[in-house]
C-alpha cells in the first residue's frame, strides 16, 4: 500500500532524510506487525502535494488526517488513532484568546489543505486569513511579524517553541475541534479497512502511552504565569507535604477534566448532527436530493483554479427535462421525474463528479480532471441510462444534453455560457441529442 504523509508536521508525522518519523510512523509499525499490510512510503515536499498525489493515484493512502466533508468525497476513513488539540500562537503579551471569536482583526494563519481551512471558511467567514505551506513556515512568519497569530497543533507548536527556545512566543487559547486522527485511503481501495480497523483496535494500550510519551516531550507555555508557577514549584520541591497536596489536586483535577470532557463528547455529537443536518440544507436541493446551484458554482470555482494552477483538464455536461403536455398532472408527473432522472444519473456517473440541480429543468455534472473525449464517453453512458431506465419514455418527456471543456482564461459564468449555447443547439435537433461546446 502506497502512501504519503504531511513532511513538516513533527512530531506527529515528518520526512527526515528520507525517513517518515513521528507518532504516525510508529502506529503504522505496530499496525504492520499485528496484520498483513505492508506499506510503502511516497516521498512530497508540502501537505498540499501529498493531497495532489493521492487524487492522481501517485499514493493510495494519508497516514495522519482529521475527516471532513469535502475529504470524504475522494477519501474513506479508518477508526480514529489519535486526537490532537489545536491551539493558537501569538507574541507574547498578547491577551488570551477564546477560540476564533477571540481572534478579531488580527491576521490568522492557516496551513493549505488543513481541515482548519474548511472550519474556519464555513463557520468564522469574516476572519482574516493568510495561508501557509507548513506549521513551521507559520511560525517562522509570526516570529517576524507577517502574521498577528497562528493556529497550529499542540505538539507541534510545543515541540517547534521549546527547540528554539522562542520566548517571544507562547500559546495564548485553544481552537475548536480537535484533530480526531485517522488514516485516509483512496475509495478504490476501500478493501483495506477493515484490516487497519481490526489492527488499530488490537494495538495494546500500553503500546499507545509509549508512543505518546516518546513525541510528546514538551510542555505548554503559559505567558504571565508560568514564571511565577515555576518558582512556586521550587520552593515546594523537597517537601512531602507538597508532595502530598499535588497528589490530590492533580486528582482533583483528573476527575473534573473526565468530567468536562464527557460533556464536550456529548456537545460535539450534538454539533456534529446539526452541522450535518445544516449542511446537507443548504448544499442540497429539496425535490431531488442533489447538490444545488450555490454549490456546483462553488466547486466549479474550485476546479477553475485547480486548472489555473496545475492545467488539470475538466468538463462540464448540461441536460435540460423537457415536459411539453398541458394538463394538470404536468408538475406532479415532472417532479416524479426529475426524481428518477437524479437517482439514475448518480448511478451513471463516477464517484468524483459532482451532479447538481442548477434550475428547475435544468441539471449539470461537473466532471474534475477530464478532458473532452471522456466527457463525451460520460454524457452518451449518461443518455444511454436514462433511455434504458425507461426515464425516458413519455413522448411529452425530452431530455437534450450538451458538454464543453473548460479553457484558458474561462471564468464559471464563460464557461457555462457556452455549454447552455451548445443546449440550445441540441434543442433544435429534439430529444436525446448530445452537443459538443466549441
Amino acid at each position: 500500500m502506497k502512501y504519503c504523509i504531511d513532511p513538516s508536521w513533527a512530531p506527529y508525522e515528518a520526512l527526515v532524510g528520507g525517513e517518515h518519523v513521528g507518532i504516525s510512523a510508529e502506529y503504522m509499525k505496530a499496525i504492520s506487525a499485528i496484520s498483513s499490510i505492508e506499506f510503502e512510503l511516497v516521498e512530497t515536499e508540502t501537505w498540499a502535494q501529498s493531497l495532489e498525489f493521492l487524487q492522481r493515484g501517485e499514493c493510495q493512502m494519508l497516514s495522519m488526517l482529521t475527516e471532513s466533508e469535502r475529504r470524504r468525497q475522494f477519501l474513506a476513513f479508518s477508526d480514529a488513532y489519535f486526537e490532537a488539540p489545536n491551539v493558537l500562537v501569538a507574541a507574547v503579551g498578547t491577551p488570551i484568546l477564546q477560540g476564533y471569536d477571540g481572534v478579531g482583526s488580527r491576521l490568522l494563519g492557516v496551513v493549505r489543505g488543513y481541515r482548519q481551512m474548511e472550519y474556519i471558511t464555513r463557520y468564522y467567514p469574516s476572519l482574516r486569513i493568510k495561508v501557509v505551506e507548513s506549521e513551521r513556515d507559520g511560525l517562522n512568519m509570526l516570529l517576524s511579524g507577517e502574521l498577528d497569530v497562528m493556529v497550529g497543533s499542540l505538539l507541534t507548536v510545543n515541540t517547534f517553541i521549546n527547540m528554539h527556545n522562542l520566548d517571544s512566543l507562547a500559546i495564548v487559547g485553544y481552537a475548536e475541534p480537535y484533530d480526531v486522527l485517522s488514516f485516509g485511503v483512496a475509495k478504490s481501495h476501500t478493501h483495506i479497512l477493515p484490516l487497519l480497523n481490526d489492527a488499530i483496535a488490537k494495538i495494546p494500550e500500553d503500546k499507545e502511552v509509549a508512543i505518546y510519551k516518546q513525541w510528546s516531550s514538551s510542555k505548554v507555555r503559559y505567558n504571565a504565569t508560568y514564571m511565577p508557577y515555576a518558582l512556586g514549584m521550587v520552593c515546594f520541591v523537597g517537601s512531602l507535604c507538597w508532595f502530598i497536596w499535588r497528589a490530590r489536586v492533580r486528582q482533583h483535577i483528573r476527575r473534573l477534566l473526565r468530567e468536562k470532557n464527557e460533556e464536550i463528547q456529548l456537545l460535539k455529537v450534538q454539533l456534529s448532527d446539526k452541522s450535518r443536518t445544516l449542511e446537507f440544507l443548504t448544499t442540497r436541493d429539496g425535490l431531488t436530493g442533489l447538490y444545488n446551484r450555490n454549490h456546483m458554482m462553488q466547486r466549479a470555482e474550485e476546479e477553475i483554479s485547480r486548472f489555473q494552477r496545475f492545467h488539470s483538464s475538466a468538463s462540464l455536461i448540461v441536460f435540460d427535462v423537457n415536459f411539453s403536455a398541458a394538463s394538470e398532472d404536468v408538475e406532479t408527473t415532472l417532479d416524479a421525474s426529475q426524481k428518477q432522472i437524479a437517482t439514475t444519473c448518480l448511478s451513471a456517473v463516477r464517484e468524483v463528479d459532482v451532479v447538481a440541480r442548477f434550475t428547475s429543468e435544468r441539471f449539470v455534472v461537473l466532471c474534475p480532471q477530464t478532458d473532452i473525449e471522456a466527457a463525451k464517453i460520460l454524457v452518451y453512458r449518461l443518455r444511454d441510462s436514462l433511455m434504458a431506465q425507461g426515464v425516458v419514455k413519455d413522448q411529452n418527456l425530452g431530455v437534450v444534453y450538451s458538454v464543453s471543456e473548460l479553457q484558458s482564461a474561462e471564468t464559471f459564468l464563460d464557461w457555462e455560457d457556452r455549454t447552455v449555447k451548445a443546449l440550445y443547439q441540441s434543442k433544435r435537433y429534439g430529444s436525446g441529442t448530445v452537443t459538443i461546446a466549441d
